[in-house]
């Protein structure tokens, strides 16, 4: 695999926007892409391990990394078998969990390009 490009970086703030999004939102884009929950989580945390280069090239500026740290910290929170019913649809829209997630990926969001 070759080093990643800017339409990785441009996925990951996809991805970050997904997270942002209201429940309605991300469970009308999981249907569209006919996606599990679980991928809500999988574009970000692909992103995230780039996140060095995505900095070094500029497609990321520097000051959202403890932001997205934030973020990749509450969703590592979520992770494990004993977690496994935050990870439906109505958990996006029931669970104080996702709420947070939200609020932590419109922290970052804002200071994506």
């Amino acid at each position: 695999m070759g080093e990643p490009g800017a339409r990785a970086a441009l996925g990951f703030v996809r991805a970050v926007a997904v997270l942002a999004s209201d429940a309605e939102v991300q469970v009308a884009w999981l249907s569209r892409v006919c996606a599990v929950v679980d991928e809500l989580v999988l574009e970000f945390d692909q992103g995230h391990r780039l996140l060095a280069t995505f900095v070094e090239r500029d497609w990321i500026d520097s000051g959202a990394l403890p932001a997205l740290a934030e973020l990749d910290r509450q969703l590592a929170d979520m992770g494990g078998d004993h977690q496994r019913a935050l990870w439906t649809a109505e958990a996006l829209a029931t669970r104080p969990e996702w709420d947070r997630v939200r609020i932590l990926a419109r922290a970052a969001l804002i200071l994506l390009p």
